[in-house]
C-alpha cells in the first residue's frame, strides 16, 4: 500500500460494521471524522458526552440514523462510560474526542474495570504516507511507551507485526532503529534488547517476518545507503516497520516528517481489549478518519 485511502477502502469492504464509542466528541474535526465513518459505512457511532451539541451538529447528515448519543457530565465520566460499553459488548472500538489522552488511558488502565489483560502493554502505532516514499511505513512508539523494557519491546514488536499483517504485509520487514549498527550494551542497553529479538525472530518465534538491527534509519530505508556503508542486512533497505528505541526519537521523527516531508498519518493505540483511536486534538478530520479506518482493520 502507498496511500492511506487504501486502508479506508479495506475498512469499507468489511462484512460487519463495528461500533465505535466516541469519547466527548464536541470538536469539529472529530465530529466530521465520525460523520465520514457513518456516511461510508465504516462504523456505527455511540457518542459519549455532549449529547445536545452532537445531535445538533450531525443532524441530517448521511448515516446519522446509526448514531446513538449517551450523556456524560465530564470527559472523565465519558471515558469510563466508553470503557463500560466495551465491557458490555456494545462497542468494539474507542475513539478520543476533545479529552486529554491521560484521562482516557486512566479509564482503560483501571485494574478493576478497565480493558487490559494481565501483563498487557499499550503501544502507539503510526502509519505514515510519505510522498517521496514508495509505500506506507509503520513506526512507533511516538506517544505512549516512554522507554520500553525488554518485555514491553517484545509486546510492541508483536503488536506492530499484527497491524502490518492485517494490512496485507505477509512477511513484514522490521528495523530496530538506532544511531549506529553496533550492539553496545554499556552505553545503549536497548541494543542488547534488539539483538535478542533479532535472534528470536530468526528462529520463527514471531512468525514469518524479517527483523534486523540495530541499524540507522537511512540504511533501513535506502538500499544504496546500506551498500555504501557495507551493511549486508536482510531488510535490503526496504523496511515496513520502524521500532524506535524510546519515545523521544520516535516523536522527533514523527514531528519532523509531518512538518518537512508532508507526511499524512493514521494512528492508534494497540494492546487493550479493543483498538483505541487516540489522535492528537490538533489533528484534522482526515487524519482522524484514516485512524478510525485503520482501527477497524484490527477487529
Amino acid at each position: 500500500m502507498k496511500h492511506l485511502i487504501e486502508i479506508d477502502e479495506m475498512a469499507r469492504g468489511r462484512n460487519a460494521t463495528p461500533v465505535v464509542a466516541a469519547v466527548w466528541p464536541e470538536d469539529d474535526s472529530t465530529l466530521n471524522a465520525l460523520a465520514m465513518a457513518l456516511e461510508h459505512g465504516i462504523a456505527d457511532v455511540i457518542a459519549v458526552g455532549c449529547h445536545e451539541q452532537i445531535l445538533a451538529k450531525l443532524a441530517g447528515k448521511p448515516g446519522t440514523e446509526r448514531l446513538e448519543a449517551v450523556e456524560a457530565a465530564t470527559p472523565a465520566e465519558a471515558a469510563s462510560v466508553a470503557v463500560a460499553l466495551v465491557r458490555q459488548g456494545k462497542t468494539q472500538l474507542i475513539m478520543k474526542g476533545l479529552v486529554n489522552t491521560d484521562v482516557l488511558l486512566k479509564a482503560v488502565l483501571n485494574k478493576e474495570c478497565g480493558l487490559m489483560e494481565p501483563g498487557g502493554v499499550l503501544t502507539h502505532v503510526t502509519i505514515g504516507e510519505i510522498p517521496v516514499h514508495h509505500k506506507l511505513l509503520l513506526f512507533g512508539d511516538v506517544a505512549v511507551l516512554p522507554c520500553p523494557n525488554a518485555e514491553q519491546r517484545e509486546a510492541q514488536l508483536r503488536l506492530m507485526l499484527r497491524m502490518a499483517r492485517r494490512l496485507g504485509i505477509d512477511r513484514p520487514r522490521v528495523a530496530m532503529v538506532h544511531c549506529s549498527e553496533k550492539v553496545d550494551e554499556r552505553h545503549f542497553p536497548v541494543t542488547a534488547h534488539y539483538r535478542d529479538l533479532v535472534g528470536r525472530a530468526a528462529t520463527g518465534e514471531f512468525g514469518d517476518c524479517i527483523v534486523d538491527g540495530p541499524l540507522d534509519i537511512k540504511t533501513v530505508l535506502n538500499a544504496h545507503a546500506a551498500a555504501v556503508k557495507g551493511i549486508n542486512s536482510p531488510l535490503q533497505g526496504d523496511a515496513d516497520i520502524l521500532v524506535f528505541p524510546e519515545i523521544e526519537s520516535g516523536n522527533v521523527f514523527y514531528k519532523a516528517m509531518t512538518l518537512f516531508a508532508d507526511m499524512k498519518t493514521a494512528a492508534l493505540v494497540c494492546g487493550a481489549r479493543v483498538p483505541l483511536v487516540v489522535p492528537s486534538r490538533g489533528d484534522d478530520s482526515d487524519t482522524k478518519f484514516h485512524s478510525l479506518a485503520a482501527a477497524t482493520i484490527l477487529l
